[in-house]
């Protein structure tokens, strides 16, 4: 550990009225620190202050000898002081972040979640919580969650996505519900075990875009499309076990998803599909309203008037007569008599 002395001096003698008076060397721990000669740096009834640190004090005691050189040594007063190094402490967006998980997951208070959740480091960290030191060793961040079996029934907050350095997360055999948040997908994460809760919703696409080796959410109540980068962690050497979903599909093992259905509701394609259709549907229709309507305008502009209905009529009576009087002519001219119309 390192100490800092302090080491006060006044020249309190009237006798002593120049330099060179009273000298003496000041040792502390066998090293001579400084040589003084109090009327010389400040003169007579004036306060004269030095300070030292002596690093990496490994015995008990701490030695001070004033050897003289020129009368007889003086000292008014000895400060001592033990540098303790500051703890440093969470970072305050990561306190904020599990501040947030223990009222989300209903963390009992039999656990000690109070404070900060790693410092100080001499202390353990919050129960369940393991921390690390950041590469400047400037603050302390989240690493691993491990709250098994601790019969929570609460859910899992978003505030999780703020924990950027977590490595390791298992809520596994609680009661937790809601859905898997779309922020737990850091890059840093390498296992994550939510089996045997009751989760519910999809498989968010930022869990597949991780580093993870060991995914196990298995004994749930999720739905949807597996994302495929995620069930991909098995081929490359990694363990997933997705078992007891049933409303899970699209992975090996897995039913096959519907055509139009993702992620527990109608996907993408689905949406334009049905847009498309009602378009088509709404064409149709309008289409046909517009034939409807220029079919009546056409029954009214161009039907006959009544007026012309009523002289056609009687230009048809007309012709009729016509024919009528001339098929009589000629069957009379037929028969040899004089037409009617002959002058006598």
């Amino acid at each position: 550990m390192d100490y800092t002395v302090w080491l006060h001096f006044v020249e309190i003698d009237s006798t002593v009225r120049k330099a060179g008076e009273r000298v003496f060397d000041v040792f502390i721990n066998g090293d001579n620190v400084s040589r003084v000669d109090i009327y010389k740096q400040v003169g007579g009834f004036a306060a004269l202050t030095l300070h030292f640190t002596v690093k990496n004090l490994s015995a008990n005691v701490l030695g001070l000898r004033l050897v003289p050189a020129v009368g007889a040594p003086l000292i008014s007063a000895v400060e001592n002081y033990a540098l303790v190094p500051v703890d440093p402490s969470t970072l305050p967006l990561q306190v904020s972040a599990m501040k947030a998980l223990k009222e989300s997951l209903r963390v009992p208070d039999r656990m000690g979640w109070n404070g900060d959740p790693c410092a100080p480091t001499t202390w353990d960290a919050w129960e369940g919580v393991t921390c690390r030191m950041t590469n400047n060793k400037t603050a302390l961040v989240i690493s691993e969650i491990d709250l098994a079996s601790q019969d929570l029934k609460g859910y899992i907050s978003d505030q999780i996505s703020f924990l950027s350095d977590l490595v390791s997360l298992n809520l596994s055999s609680n009661s937790l519900g809601g859905e898997i948040p779309p922020g737990l997908g850091q890059k840093s994460l390498i296992q994550v075990d939510l089996s045997n809760n009751q989760l519910m919703g999809s498989i968010p696409d930022s869990l597949a875009s991780s580093n993870l080796k060991l995914v196990l959410l298995n004994g749930n109540l999720l739905e949807g499309r597996v994302p495929e980068q995620l069930y991909s962690v098995g081929v490359h050497g990694g363990v997933i076990d997705l078992s007891g979903n049933k409303g899970l599909c699209g992975a090996p093992s897995l039913p096959s998803c519907p055509m139009f259905w993702e992620h527990g509701r109608l996907s993408t394609q689905g949406k334009i599909a049905i847009g498309l259709s009602c378009l088509f549907v709404f064409c149709v229709v309008l289409l046909l309203a517009y034939i409807y309507i220029r079919r009546k305008r056409n029954d009214y502009d161009f039907a006959l008037p009544h007026e012309l209905m009523s002289l056609a009529a009687k230009r048809n009576r007309y012709q009729r007569q016509k024919s009528l009087m001339l098929i009589e002519l000629e069957s009379q001219h037929a028969k040899g008599l004089p037409s009617p119309f002959t002058p006598q």
